[in-house]
């Protein structure tokens, strides 16, 4: 393809959003960033390639996967500040397995639809990268499943609110959940909205695994590390925010439900609300896992 400069404006990053579009069906597949060497890339080599700014880092589309764009044409806004390219996808275009990284519908009430069939497992496409957050979500559980069948109600409140009759826990995820929006729209502050998103997700994960633990959930009835794993960069905070809100709505005493779907939704909003600043899901799970594992140890001890 040709190499002309093309009469982009980027952002003060160096940054253009870039929304990739299905040539053949007109399906949005997705949205990503470029900065001026991914689109150089992309135009030269026909395939699209963005910058990732979590890894500060170009990467081709499906490098991991396989599962590439092919650009069929390229056409810039008015403005000259956002890009959409139309591409002939290779297969599944979501990391999540799903054609679309927009495979979710929003419902009226804020609540999530997952309107598309997933193509493929993640687990099978990219090997040891999602059994990372699996196994690392699934030893969590597990510590918080241990906290619940051993008695350690004397010494750990955890324990007890585990093996308690009493529902504490709806009430606490929606407040948690309402914090972690504050975060997101400014109006709850402690130390920059980066620590502080890493803190609320972490409670709000921490009420969730409690919620479905006590509802004798398991892991694989939840499937937290998928959820996780899954959001898309892009999403403004303030979007984020709001979808937090209308899902803290649903965590009432009492609510009704399939728990493990409101609990594996939540665990994607905790995913998009880190998502905004970049911070590692990954990263919230081991932080608690680390304090939780100590517990343990110390309950065990004595």
């Amino acid at each position: 393809m040709s190499s002309a400069p093309v009469p982009v404006e980027f952002d003060h990053q160096g940054l253009v959003p870039v929304v990739v579009q299905d040539a053949g069906t007109s399906d949005v597949l997705m949205l990503g960033f470029m900065n001026q060497m991914a689109l150089d890339t992309t135009r030269e080599t026909g395939l699209v390639h963005f910058w990732s700014r979590s890894r500060q880092t170009l990467w081709k589309k499906g490098e991991t996967s396989g599962n590439t764009l092919t650009v069929d044409s390229i056409l810039l806004n008015c403005e000259n500040n956002s890009l959409l390219i139309q591409a002939v996808p290779s297969g599944a275009t979501c990391h999540t397995g799903y054609p679309t990284c927009y495979y979710r519908r929003v419902e009226a009430d804020g609540s999530l639809s997952v309107v598309r069939d997933r193509w493929f497992d993640p687990a099978d496409v990219y090997g040891t990268a999602p059994e990372g957050i699996a196994d690392l979500t699934r030893r969590w559980w597990t510590s918080y499943e241990q906290l619940k069948h051993e008695d350690f109600a004397e010494y750990s409140g955890t324990s007890r609110v585990l093996r308690a009759d009493d529902d504490q826990v709806s009430s606490r995820i929606a407040d948690e959940l309402s914090e972690l929006a504050g975060v997101l729209d400014g109006s709850h502050v402690h130390r920059g909205r980066a620590q502080d998103i890493s803190l609320e997700a972490g409670q709000v994960c921490y009420w969730l695994a409690l919620a479905c633990i006590r509802g004798q959930l398991s892991w694989e009835q939840v499937r937290p590390d998928r959820a996780l794993d899954g959001a898309v960069e892009g999403a403004s905070a303030s979007t984020v925010a709001a979808l937090i809100l209308g899902n803290a709505a649903t965590w009432t005493v009492g609510a009704e439900g399939d728990l493990a779907a409101r609990a594996h939704e939540t665990f994607g909003l905790v995913a998009a609300a880190c998502a905004v600043e970049s911070v590692p899901t990954r990263d919230v799970i081991a932080d608690d896992l680390v304090n939780v594992s100590a517990r343990l140890s110390s309950y065990q001890a004595r």
